[in-house]
């Protein structure tokens, strides 16, 4: 987990865990945050950045070859965080 000036960044999970990225997308809805412009998303996340606007703020899904991270706001990161852990 990195908390800087932005907000905080957490590795999710890897490339290849299709079940933790579909709780991701799961905790990113249950919050209310649907992905920018429309965009549709299957699984795995394609590479490449995902943005998803909340009703508090803008998350950001970054995913490469090695694996998944989310960025957000403090609070919003951990609100998706405690909706997985609960899941």
């Amino acid at each position: 987990m990195l908390v800087g000036e932005a907000g905080m960044r957490v590795d999710i999970c890897s490339r290849e865990d299709m079940e933790t990225q579909a709780l991701l997308l799961q905790a990113l809805a249950e919050i209310g945050a649907i992905p920018d412009q429309g965009a549709i998303l299957d699984l795995p996340l394609g590479q490449g950045l995902h943005r998803f606007i909340a009703p508090d703020g803008m998350l950001t899904v970054f995913a490469d070859a090695w694996g998944v991270d989310l960025e957000g706001p403090d609070d919003l990161v951990q609100r998706v965080q405690m909706a997985m852990a609960k899941a």
